[in-house]
């Protein structure tokens, strides 16, 4: 018994080596899996992933969050249901006819003996899993489970084996949190930023409330459905004058829940940005980032409770080149 299973998985290790030859002629996917993993689609040799990533119109537009004080990366690999007995069958039918030489040789051998084991597990009650790589997972240590897994397993219907790296809501959390854009903080500046007076208060705000923003990663795929959602929501924002030349020089506020959004609106606050030296015909870089707190359920429901968290993100937006004047008073006598 051990000797066939160590046939078997070489047979499965040389499919996958197959399937990853095909697929350097197969086209990029279009999904936007984030910049956790240093780029790529994730795919199982030339079948892609089918997990889908969706985000919530409020952060179609921004920029990938940047975790606070942690490293936060998405899996590197990750086990899913890629083929029923036929579809591989067909799949690996398919494969073969694009190869020669010494890889369709063998190729055709190994085939060969998954027909005459099982048939490819023909009338069985299960699904062939391929393992999905990102990028990442090629940098890897060869000792890694990524690189010492076979590329394709047989998994009987029921809850995968234990060890085994199957897709699971906490990996889809981390897949979401990596796709998340987040809006760059675009502030309102009184008075506007070409009108700044010395030692008078900056107040700050927003044209509109900011939105949360949710993402869902999920799977549902030859009766196996998985999913979770990320909840990004603003908690404060951070002003810096872009000079020691103002006092205060740094201000933080909380945001306000208002309708479906949240709002900042300095006027009232106790700390606003004051310049105590006019840019003398330069200009000051006011800076504004937003910190974001982010939370997931394991479900397609962003705001499902409980929450679980994940680490804070933050967003900067572009300075805001700020003129300061001198208030001239004129006296006569």
């Amino acid at each position: 018994m051990p000797e066939r299973k160590h046939k078997l998985t070489r047979v499965l290790t040389v499919a996958a080596a197959a399937f990853a030859v095909a697929a350097t002629a197969m086209p990029p996917a279009q999904a936007d899996w984030g910049t956790g993993w240093g780029g790529g689609t994730p795919t199982i040799g030339s079948i892609e992933s089918h997990v889908e990533i969706r985000v919530s119109e409020s952060g179609k537009d921004g920029k990938h969050l940047t975790s606070v004080g942690v490293n936060y990366d998405p899996p590197a690999c990750w086990y899913e249901p890629a083929y029923t007995p036929e579809s591989f069958d067909a799949a690996f039918q398919q494969v073969l006819a694009g190869l020669s030489g010494a890889m369709g040789a063998e190729a055709k051998r190994q085939y060969d003996a998954l027909k005459a084991d099982g048939d490819f597990h023909r009338g069985q009650s299960g699904q062939w899993w391929g393992m999905v790589k990102t990028k990442k997972a090629w940098d890897l240590p060869t000792t890694a489970p990524c690189t010492q897994q076979p590329g394709i397993v047989w998994v009987p219907t029921g809850n995968p084996p234990p060890g085994m790296l199957a897709v699971t809501p906490l990996m889809l959390s981390k897949l979401a949190y990596g796709a998340t854009k987040l809006p760059p903080p675009s502030v309102k500046l009184s008075p506007n930023p070409d009108k700044q007076t010395v030692n008078l208060p900056t107040y700050v705000s927003f044209e509109q409330p900011i939105q949360p923003v949710s993402v869902t990663a999920s799977l549902n795929y030859l009766g196996v459905s998985v999913a979770a959602s990320t909840l990004a929501v603003p908690v404060s924002l951070s002003i810096d004058a872009g000079t020691s030349d103002a006092s205060p020089a740094m201000c933080t506020y909380p945001f306000t829940k208002t309708g479906n959004g949240y709002q900042v609106d300095s006027s009232s606050a106790g700390c606003n940005i004051t310049y105590q030296r006019s840019s003398r015909g330069s200009t000051y870089p006011l800076t504004a980032k937003v910190t974001w707190k982010v939370t997931w359920t394991p479900s397609t429901n962003p705001n499902a409770q409980p929450a679980n968290p994940l680490p804070d993100g933050v967003t900067g937006g572009v300075p805001q080149d700020v003129i300061v004047r001198e208030i001239q008073t004129i006296v006569t006598q």
